[in-house]
């Protein structure tokens, strides 16, 4: 761009769009709100003047400059209301789309500001580019990138991921800790986005990530500081396999059944002829079985990270160039490495399926004792009563 960027920093950070159309005072500006001397911000915080005054230099060199914005409806709009939910967001998913991209997450200048111009729908504009020239072309000397055009495919996975990174954290409408993929479920191409080469590297760098020596289970204390890691590990393999993905959509589905069948006895609805309440401490059942079914899937995955992680060869001292030792060994732990990931993805559709059984067959039970249970206290409550009448 001609002017570095510069019209579009005007734009993002004009008083009129930070605060509304009818804002005339900077007293409620983001300026204000973060007592800093910009209203602009990154996936690192708060941008500030010096760091603004260094972008935009570096935004005067001919390169491409990329430009967007993101805009929520008026239901999900409060989830980015202020420039803190809106760091978490652009932390929590713009470094997987600058990868897909092709650029280096370390190279990029990016500048995003909240506009409240239209209360129906906020939204954060951005705009971003590569630092330095680090891309080799024909030329000796490196370049910056010549592609401004983003591919459909990239569009696609950032769509999805602001979707998913929505969703996760909307506390009405999602009750489980996963239960945005069973909207995705919606979606036809979705192992077009979460690819096999996607999928084995979250579990190369989960391996990478644990120390040789800790305990591989879920539950452990070891793997506490890796739980959401995990976790995510499993989204991945649950959106890559269809067959995981059913079997875990049945479960939620029998689980949040059971739930809203336990609220609506704790709460009674005034329907119960002895205005019989359940006592709240009971729902921790359906809790404990929830935590339990997410610590089985978690081991589905570390039994194979396990292995993976004692077949991957790893040395700390200096070989010779062409070394053919480390070579052969090399080649070896890569192949070894292959084939529990390979059956990795082979068997964890099976054995999902034969966990969601199991605990669907524990979420019946504890139905089951539930209803006993108000069938007993019931009883008791209808011989109390009539104790009563007969002592008056």
């Amino acid at each position: 761009m001609s002017d570095g960027g510069n019209n579009i920093y005007k734009y993002m950070t004009s008083d009129r769009k930070l605060n509304g159309e009818n804002s005339k005072t900077e007293t409620t500006s983001l300026i204000n709100y973060f007592e800093k001397s910009t209203g602009v911000f990154n996936d690192d915080g708060v941008i500030t003047q010096e760091q603004l005054i260094q972008i935009q230099q570096r935004a005067h060199a001919p390169k491409n400059i990329w430009h967007g914005f993101i805009s929520l409806n008026k239901e999900m709009s409060y989830k980015i209301d202020t420039p803190e939910k809106c760091m978490r967001m652009i932390k929590r998913t713009f470094g997987e789309f600058f990868k897909d991209m092709g650029l280096d997450t370390n190279n990029i200048d990016l500048i995003c500001a909240l506009h409240k111009d239209k209360p129906h729908h906020l939204h954060i504009h951005f705009w971003f580019a590569e630092k330095e020239p680090k891309c080799k072309y024909r030329k000796k000397q490196t370049e910056f990138r010549h592609k401004g055009k983003i591919e459909k495919r990239v569009l696609d996975r950032m769509h999805v991921r602001l979707n998913m990174d929505i969703s996760e954290s909307h506390p009405r409408l999602y009750v489980s800790r996963d239960e945005a993929l069973r909207e995705l479920k919606k979606i036809s191409a979705l192992k077009d986005i979460i690819t096999k080469d996607d999928v084995k590297e979250a579990v190369l760098e989960l391996a990478k990530s644990i120390p040789k020596g800790y305990s591989f289970h879920y539950g452990s204390k070891d793997m506490i500081p890796y739980r959401q890691q995990i976790d995510r590990v499993v989204n991945k393999l649950l959106m890559y396999d269809k067959t995981a993905r059913k079997a875990d959509l049945r479960f939620h589905t029998e689980l949040e059944t059971l739930r809203q069948k336990v609220n609506s006895l704790i709460t009674g609805n005034g329907n119960d002829i002895n205005h019989y309440k359940i006592d709240p401490k009971n729902i921790t059942l359906v809790d404990d079985i929830a935590n339990d079914y997410k610590r089985r899937q978690g081991n589905l995955l570390l039994k194979t990270v396990k292995y993976i992680k004692s077949e991957t060869f790893e040395t700390k001292i200096r070989h010779k160039v062409n070394d053919k030792g480390l070579k052969r060994r090399l080649a070896i732990s890569h192949r070894k490495v292959g084939k529990l990931f390979d059956g990795l993805l082979a068997s964890f559709g099976g054995e999902s399926e034969l966990l969601e059984r199991d605990f669907t067959n524990r979420l019946q039970e504890i139905e089951k004792e539930i209803e006993q249970e108000r069938e007993v206290q019931g009883n008791v409550e209808v011989n109390t009563a009539s104790k009563w009448t007969w002592g008056k």
